[in-house]
């Protein structure tokens, strides 16, 4: 296996033979899944750093990875500090860097299979005139991943009808009117997301999001076309017109059954190099988003009421795994971050309609806390300590819904400094619980509201407040969110987290997530708490919290007592009714 010194020579050498002066090499792949199959983490074989977000700006002399708040420790940790320097996005971007480099011309490449139109809109409205962008037509890392893995056919089947509700030939009639409305003959899907939504179909392709690898063209008469490698028949109801075709075969079908034609694409997915290949075939293109994402992002009766089912389940899982660990730690047995995520996944994997992790658990203890999306090993792997706060982050894949929930857990001693952090934390996460908006809400009032308590003592958390998540899909999914950047106005049905946090740097982590769905009460909209776990009342300093707020917290342990008492034994029963009990 190389080196990281060898593959970096080994990359360089390539630049040289291609007149390269500088590379990027991107944390995604040309489905732009955040969750990425073995054969496309080049950036993770290239670097050693295993987050879900990140690029390497690789030059004749120096490497640099940037990466954004949840990963600037992590990424220091796991690669090889001494050939690359870490930025994070903050501090400095690789388009900074790169017109920073003093020479005359720059030939600047990337893979053009990967980078999205937008991506290379922004690239060169970004770049300085001695930049010359190079569109790859190979990814440079395939020449020298030898012991690349091999892509697998996708196993595709049926999600039933039982747990979406939704019917697909009427998904597909929106679509069609969705077409005529643009003036447009085809609409290009290029999020695997949204072509499983809208045939309620799933598959295993990625670890921890049940979609497969492909893409899709439907025209105006709702003829669907589906360029995937799928294994074995997938049938569909005589109604639906679908062809499915080789994966491989979608610039060939264009170039003979689209050409001259007017297409719908989006901007964020479609690879340059598509973009390309359409406007070669005098192809008139509308870029817009993914009408599919807004739809599929407000989930009907029978989904939200799946969400509640699967988080009753999870909540059972995540609140007998806490009882344990705590017992494991406070009788002062032998406990380590590794036996506690085992423990959390096995008790997961027991629940009904269990499919899969929707994301790798993340179990940090003390120090290991306050990296945001730190991933316990071999080598980093802590005893967990009756002194430590541990922040367990973690989820479920379920055919009635997905999970993700995060608390952060005390042992025997606290300090009043974690006591009162936490508390800050707490109180934002209930001022956004609490909230009731109109339709106007986009999530940067929600943001603020998340912050306001811990910028009150000039603190603050570097991540979003809140990401949208899907239906048995992706756990982290938009277009809605809770951050500053926020622009979708939220709607019923939407289904976003609600997880402030705090972090101090080699001490600990804090962080608080539930997920919420947006329900309409009268004229406004609300946020329904979804997630049911108990959140740890040894770590709250009451002589912060106003009356509304203690009102909110024991509402809300009273109700995680009732739902989930009856699926405990008797010994965890009688400690969550001690944890639940009145404040």
């Amino acid at each position: 296996m190389l080196k990281t010194e060898e593959k970096l020579n080994a990359i360089r050498s390539l630049m040289d033979k291609h007149d390269i002066d500088a590379c990027i090499v991107d944390q995604t792949d040309e489905f732009q899944n955040e969750f990425l199959p073995e054969y496309s983490k080049r950036l993770e074989w290239l670097t050693e750093f295993s987050g879900s977000a990140g690029e390497a700006l690789i030059t004749k002399k120096s490497a640099y990875l940037f990466v954004d708040g949840r990963y600037t420790l992590q990424a220091k940790n796991e690669v090889n500090n001494s050939a690359y320097k870490v930025f994070n996005y903050l501090e400095k971007t690789p388009i900074e860097l790169l017109n920073s480099l003093k020479l005359k011309k720059i030939n600047f490449a990337i893979d053009g299979n990967i980078a999205t139109a937008r991506k290379f809109k922004a690239l060169k409205e970004q770049t300085n005139e001695n930049i010359k962008i190079n569109l790859l037509e190979k990814n440079l890392i395939d020449y020298i991943w030898n012991d690349r893995p091999i892509k697998k056919p996708s196993e595709v089947w049926h999600h039933k009808k039982q747990y979406h509700g939704s019917n697909t030939y009427e998904k597909i009639k929106i679509i069609t009117n969705t077409l005529k409305k643009n003036n447009s003959d085809y609409l290009l899907i290029t999020s695997c997301e949204s072509i499983c939504w809208l045939l309620n179909i799933r598959a295993g392709d990625l670890p921890y999001t049940p979609i497969f690898m492909s893409r899709m063209l439907i025209n105006k008469k709702g003829e669907c076309y589906l360029f995937a490698d799928v294994k074995g028949g997938l049938k569909f109801p005589k109604l639906i017109k679908i062809t499915i075709l080789k994966g491989n075969s979608i610039s060939d079908f264009i170039s003979k059954k689209v050409i001259k034609k007017s297409i719908i694409a989006d901007p964020r997915t479609i690879s340059v190099n598509m973009y390309n290949m359409l406007k070669y075939y005098k192809i008139k293109i509308k870029l817009m988003n993914d009408p599919i994402e807004i739809l599929k992002a407000q989930k009907n009766k029978i989904e939200v009421q799946g969400m509640r089912n699967a988080h009753l389940r999870d909540g059972v899982a995540l609140t007998k795994s806490i009882f344990w660990i705590k017992n494991k730690v406070n009788n002062d047995k032998k406990l380590t971050e590794l036996d506690a995520i085992k423990k959390i996944d096995t008790n997961r994997s027991k629940n009904k309609s269990f499919f899969s992790l929707s994301f790798p658990t993340i179990a940090g203890s003390g120090p290991n806390g306050a990296i945001v999306h730190y991933h316990a090993d071999k080598k980093s792997n802590r005893k967990i300590k009756n002194s430590d706060l541990f922040l367990i982050d973690s989820g479920g894949q379920y055919f009635d819904g997905t999970t993700d929930v995060t608390r952060t857990i005390a042992f025997k001693k606290t300090t009043s400094e974690q006591r009162k952090m936490n508390t800050l934390v707490l109180k934002g996460h209930i001022a956004v619980a609490t909230s009731k908006f109109n339709s106007t809400e986009t999530g940067t009032t929600l943001n603020d509201k998340a912050r306001k308590y811990l910028r009150g003592h000039n603190c603050d958390f570097d991540h979003g407040t809140g990401h949208g998540v899907g239906y048995f899909l992706n756990v982290h999914e938009g277009p809605h969110s809770i951050s500053s950047r926020s622009k979708v106005k939220f709607k019923s049905g939407m289904v976003v987290s609600n997880e402030p946090g705090f972090y101090k740097k080699n001490a600990y982590g804090i962080r608080i997530e539930n997920l919420v769905v947006v329900i309409k009460n009268k004229n406004k909209l609300e946020l329904e708490t979804l997630t049911l776990a108990p959140i740890d009342r040894y770590l709250i300093d009451l002589k912060l919290l106003k009356k509304d707020e203690l009102d909110w917290l024991n509402a809300y342990h009273q109700k995680v007592y009732t739902k989930l008492h009856q699926h405990l034994n008797l010994k965890e029963r009688a400690w969550l009714k001690i944890e639940c009990a009145k404040l």
